[in-house]
């Protein structure tokens, strides 16, 4: 009995461990399948079951600017020129990759799989050309179509291009038929408030781009490969003195991605600049990033004011005015949903590769005038930044206000200050200050001025604390005023939204930071410029008042002031 008893209890092991063993096979069947089905649906750009959403939005046109010259390339720009240092030197074209004829995808509206072309293309993959002034795109290459509703009309076979300053050594780049990844550039998502990200690190805020970060279309099918090779981005994009140079890691990780591969969760239809910012929150080097993209823009010979695309993760900050203000519309990489596929992509260069920044090491004699009395051909003159300072105040609907003859005439000065804020997740509250006695200065311009005016001249001082006003009541302040008073500061980067005829600068320089910023930054927009260099952090209140008498007696002499 004790011996049929073990043969059943061995006989129920052995069925309860095949049943075991059939239903794990089961579930390895099953996980094998659907490991399958998600490599045939095409990996990391499986398509959504759904169509794309298209991305569109109204253009703003480009306002008339009075210091406006054309941005045509010439070949016949002087690489030593003002001419070509602020801007206009883009002279030399390479042609990074290029396809013919032009391939055309349906999209399946059910399904949102593209239907396959069959045409040949060629392309210099790792190899280049250069020649001057071939040219740039003509409105009708750069005003791109509009979707139909079954048709992705625009996307095809990609192209890539780059246009190289000899005078500042970058290139401004832009692309075709382009896809971008988010999920493959590790940042944070950007844009959060201030307040919730605190003690953030920057490291996190910096983009770090990954094979197929972004992608160039292509017909050939199989392998993935990278778009340019280190010598020839080298050249294009030289890393020199900046530590993370962003932008040319992030086309070191451009590829090539298959027609027969490529979905679109998202379409972008118009014209897209992308930019990277570094220290976002600092109004000096948000003007850097500033001027970059509206020069990209207008070498790009973009007939619209484009949209951006934010490719860092920086939070919000108060300069996002100026960017909102300037452009067509704002998003951040990590905000779109991927793969995002754009008709037309172009890179600005990182704000460190412009002549706002440049200028500053180097000895550049450039003296800044109106359109109308620049001389063709000038070596040393230039209408650039009063044009891009025209650019910044008419995005705000900021014209100079008329004086009617029977009021009294009035001279604001504005007192630039450094005051207590929050700029930024690692930033304490208290900038560092540079002036020591701010309010006893503040105290004895406004005495002075209650004692300057008069019935014929009305004499004003703002107490100008920037941080705490918006950018628009900034620039209004700004452009009101007859002399700009400050020590070095990010906050005189106002000086190219003045009025360069009827504005003077008096910068208070204290012995430990001594910086050529705002006299150059004056020098390039033609405006008068003064300076009291003090002995130490503390300035001489009698010596501030009688200087900027001076400078009002001047202004007053030139008929400046109205």
């Amino acid at each position: 009995m004790g011996t049929l008893k073990r043969k059943w209890l061995c006989r129920g092991i052995k069925r309860t461990c095949v049943k075991r063993v059939v239903v794990l096979l089961v579930m390895l069947n099953v996980l094998q399948l659907l490991v399958y089905l998600m490599h045939s649906w095409g990996g990391e750009n499986a398509p959504s079951k759904f169509p794309p959403i298209v991305i569109q939005v109204s253009e703003k046109p480009w306002p008339h600017l009075p210091s406006f010259t054309s941005w045509a390339p010439e070949s016949t720009v002087d690489p030593a020129s003002c001419e070509a240092f602020f801007g206009n030197g883009f002279t030399q074209t390479f042609r990074v990759f290029e396809s013919e004829p032009r391939l055309r995808m349906n999209l399946n509206r059910k399904s949102g799989l593209l239907d396959r072309s069959s045409f040949g293309f060629k392309h210099a993959m790792g190899a280049w050309t250069v020649s001057k002034d071939e040219g740039r795109l003509t409105g009708a290459d750069v005003q791109t179509q509009h979707l139909e509703a079954t048709q992705i009309e625009p996307l095809g076979e990609g192209s890539f291009h780059c246009f190289y300053s000899e005078t500042l050594r970058t290139s401004i780049c832009e692309g075709k038929n382009m896809v971008m990844n988010p999920e493959k550039i590790e940042m944070s998502e950007g844009g959060e408030p201030l307040e919730s990200v605190i003690g953030r690190n920057e490291e996190d805020e910096l983009p770090y781009f990954t094979s197929g970060a972004f992608q160039i279309i292509v017909r050939e099918r199989g392998g993935r490969k990278p778009l340019f090779n280190k010598t020839l981005l080298q050249y294009l994009m030289p890393q020199g003195l900046i530590q993370e140079h962003t932008m040319q890691h992030l086309f070191e990780q451009i590829h090539t991605i298959p027609l027969n591969e490529v979905t679109c969760a998202q379409i972008v239809t118009q014209p897209v600049v992308a930019v990277t910012r570094f220290e976002y929150a600092n109004l000096f080097h948000t003007v850097t990033d500033w001027y970059s993209a509206y020069t990209t823009a207008r070498i790009a010979n973009l007939k619209q004011r484009p949209q951006l695309i934010f490719v860092d993760g920086h939070c919000k900050s108060s300069m996002d005015d100026g960017w909102q203000a300037m452009f067509s519309g704002l998003n951040f990489a990590k905000h779109l949903e991927g793969p995002v596929c754009f008709n037309h992509l172009i890179f600005a260069p990182l704000g460190y590769d412009t002549p706002l920044f440049k200028g500053l090491g180097q000895s550049i004699f450039c003296q800044g005038c109106s359109a109308s009395d620049a001389e063709k051909g000038s070596r040393y003159q230039t209408p650039r930044l009063r044009e891009f300072g025209e650019m910044f105040t008419s995005a705000f609907n900021l014209s100079s206000a008329t004086h009617s003859p029977k009021e009294p005439r009035v001279a604001k000065v504005l007192f630039v200050r450094r005051e207590d804020y929050l700029a930024h997740p690692r930033h304490t509250g208290k900038p560092e200050s540079r002036l020591s006695n701010e309010e006893e200065v503040l105290d004895a311009l406004k005495t002075w001025a209650s004692q300057r005016a008069s019935d014929e001249l009305g004499v004003s001082v703002v107490n100008g604390l920037l941080a705490h006003m918006s950018m628009e009541e900034q620039l209004r302040e700004v452009q009101e005023a007859s002399i700009i008073v400050g020590a070095h500061g990010a906050g005189l980067s106002h000086v190219l939204f003045a009025r360069p005829e009827k504005t003077a600068i008096l910068e208070l320089v204290s012995p430990y930071f001594i910086r050529p910023h705002f006299q150059a930054m004056s020098q390039w927009m033609g405006m008068e410029y003064h300076t009291i260099e003090m002995g130490s952090s503390e300035a001489d209140c009698s010596q501030v008042t009688d200087r900027v008498d001076n400078i009002l007696s001047g202004l007053l002499k030139k008929n400046a002031i109205s």
